[in-house]
């Protein structure tokens, strides 16, 4: 996924994502190129996970 994508699916900006990727909390993009790319998995399970912290 671009980062575009990523912000779509999470719902935050590039800059909160950015953040919390500094802070550990946020998956790391794989480097293809110049290019960094998100696995979807990585950005899924880690949506599952806010959702299962927040008990909904």
């Amino acid at each position: 996924m671009r980062i575009e994508q990523v912000c779509f699916a999470t719902g935050f900006k590039k800059p909160t994502i950015y953040e919390w990727m500094r802070k550990g909390k946020f998956p790391r993009p794989i480097k293809i190129g110049r290019s960094a790319r998100w696995p979807s998995s990585d950005v899924e399970k880690w949506i599952a996970e806010k959702i299962d912290e927040t008990g909904s």
